[in-house]
């Protein structure tokens, strides 16, 4: 039986069927396809007894004008297991946010004009998942809250794409508390006559997907007001997830998150807490550090070290094993690295080794460390050879970006910092490199905003790739665009007077030289790249740095083969290649100046 619903619609403008705006239906006189669980019949009660008294308002002369509504910034979809209560989440989500929601299954349902049951035994589940990537991509711009179906972001590009589009939230609780929220008599075509199990292992085939989100939100105790707080929260936190199935963490940048690295500690270990930190007494980072980890139950294990690349080396990762050791810690443990891009890589690496590995959290506390070391999973330390020629792949459980924590660097630190910046933005797109020459007056001046904006561009980037090729066996190797010939200056100069950035930059320049002898790039390519670092206060004069001895270190990079090296090859923003070229070429293209 469908049930008629009459509702009022004093809107200015047509909404499509199945959008719920709050409490109410804005929708013309429509039906609805009975409940499919308890999360849904609230809803649909709700609107049935509204729908009854407003009859009354019709009849009025002069309509009460609808609830201003805001377009939201940032669209919230709700994902996880069926039973979870995302209908219920987002009805409740929509009147918090004074915007719109829907549901994505009785979209489905509309564009078909068939139930769900009918789509799946007349098209299948691929048909399903087809008319579900149809709905998705002709949402109206006015909806704020999407509960989507609970194998939507099973499919990999439809996941990516929410993420990079919206804040995605697993709502999630145990399958038996789903099982009865369900119903043992309900209609679904995912289960049989034993919920619990099927629902257990629909769970455990989809865990990988629900753990790439934005938050995941248990829900067993069901309390609206609480769960719609964390939705919100997270909202307005908006992190940026690294997508790495069970082992997905998330980016927090902004102002003052640093404060939260007690909250994640405790979040994400039982055991102690081991800090990693720069012994510069100029900055307050560590001490802040301290007291917010003591605050959360955790005072942390102290191992201060020096944070200059000179100190990237076996010694200070056996002082960081030896005192944690020596403090007795267990595999419940966590090491937290606060600094530069040296003292994170030595509290990664040695957190990946460490007791076969512990849990480890990062707060970057420079511009360089923030967009590039801290996010990815690279830990390493240096050898006489060449740099970070040591290492592993071990991915943070966190990571805290705070731009106010790059308010006591110098202007030289802050400036190296924004080569990677130029690097991300080179590889992201052109919008990005317009970006960067709309905001180079800002960045140069340490405006926040335009930093928050930056940082997040490049986090952004890097997760995107991180999540295609973890390991650097392909894609991830593009990454390393300005590194191979940055790396032959840092080590030609005993990582003495030439700060990474600067060598990132003269790098850049160095592969844009190789494009054009080698590979056909355009000289307006290399001009405007030149101008863009040039602009930010970064060195373009890479003849004067570029000897003998450089090019001889470009030989111990990582990327050889043999008599060959992976380069990485910038043409316009957004089109940079990977090419294996010999290494002599590659010396004799750099040359010729």
């Amino acid at each position: 039986m469908r049930v008629p619903v009459l509702v009022r619609a004093p809107v200015p403008r047509l909404v499509p069927e199945h959008v719920h705006s709050g409490t109410l239906t804005l929708t013309r006189a429509l039906t609805l396809a009975p409940t499919r669980s308890p999360t849904r019949s609230l809803t649909l009660a709700r609107t049935l007894t509204l729908a009854r008294a407003l009859t009354l308002i019709l009849t009025l002369p002069l309509a009460l004008p609808p609830r201003p509504r805001m377009l939201p910034m940032v669209r919230v979809f709700l994902s996880g297991p069926m039973g979870a209560g995302k209908s219920t989440v987002a009805g409740a989500l929509a009147d918090r946010l004074g915007t719109t929601s829907i549901d994505l299954d009785e979209r489905v349902e509309a564009l078909a004009d068939k139930t769900i049951p009918q789509i799946f035994a007349e098209q299948g589940e691929r048909g399903f998942r087809a008319l579900e990537k149809r709905a998705l991509a002709e949402l109206p711009a006015d909806i704020g809250v999407v509960a989507l179906g609970g194998g939507t972001v099973v499919d990999d590009d439809t996941r990516q794409s929410l993420l990079r589009t919206g804040i995605l939230v697993t709502l999630t609780a145990s399958p038996a508390t789903l099982a009865t929220r369900v119903g043992a008599g309900t209609r679904r075509p995912l289960l049989g006559a034993d919920p619990k199990t099927d629902l257990e292992q629909i769970i455990e085939a989809r865990a990988s997907a629900y753990a790439e989100a934005h938050a995941v939100i248990d829900t067993e105790a069901f309390d609206l007001d609480r769960i719609a707080d964390e939705v919100v929260a997270v909202r307005d936190r908006a992190p940026i997830v690294v997508p790495l199935g069970l082992r997905t963490y998330r980016v927090e940048v902004g102002r003052g998150v640093r404060h939260r690295v007690g909250a994640r500690a405790a979040e994400h270990a039982s055991g102690d807490a081991i800090l990693v930190f720069d012994g510069d007494e100029d900055r307050p980072w560590p001490e802040e550090a301290i007291g917010d980890l003591t605050a959360a139950g955790k005072p942390p294990i102290e191992v201060c070290l020096p944070g200059d690349e000179a100190s990237k080396n076996i010694a200070s990762i056996e002082k960081i094993w030896d005192t944690a050791l020596d403090a007795e810690v267990d595999r419940r443990s966590i090491v937290i690295g606060v600094g530069g891009g040296v003292i994170g890589d030595l509290a990664a690496f040695a957190a990946s080794t460490l007791l076969r590995g512990v849990a480890l959290g990062q707060v970057p506390t420079t511009l360089l460390s923030m967009v590039d070391s801290s996010v990815g999973g690279k830990t390493g330390f240096n050898r006489p050879r060449g740099k970070n020629l040591v290492g592993t792949f071990y991915q943070p459980k966190f990571v805290l970006c705070d731009v106010e924590t790059l308010s006591t660097l110098p202007t030289e630190e802050r400036i190296s910092g924004l080569a990677e910046v130029v690097k991300s933005a080179w590889l992201d797109s052109e919008e990005s490199v317009a970006m960067l020459e709309r905001d180079a007056d800002a960045l140069l001046e340490g405006d926040l905003d335009a930093t928050i904006r930056a940082v997040r561009m490049s986090v952004m980037l890097k997760s995107r790739i991180v999540h295609e090729d973890e390991l650097e066996a392909g894609r991830r190797m593009l990454l390393n665009l300005g590194h191979t010939v940055c790396h032959g200056l840092e080590a030609a100069s005993d990582y003495q007077g030439l700060r990474h950035g600067e060598g990132v930059a003269l790098g850049m320049i160095a592969a844009m030289r190789v494009a054009g002898k080698l590979r056909g790039g355009r000289p307006e390519e290399t001009e405007r790249l030149s101008e863009l670092l040039r602009r930010l206060g970064l060195p373009i004069d890479l003849d004067r740095r570029l000897d003998e001895r450089a090019l001889g270190f470009i030989g111990s990079d990582k990327k050889r083969r043999g008599t060959q090296i992976y380069f990485v090859i910038p043409r316009l923003p957004g089109q940079t290649e990977i090419a294996l070229l010999g290494l002599e070429e590659v010396r004799h293209a750099l040359r010729q100046g």
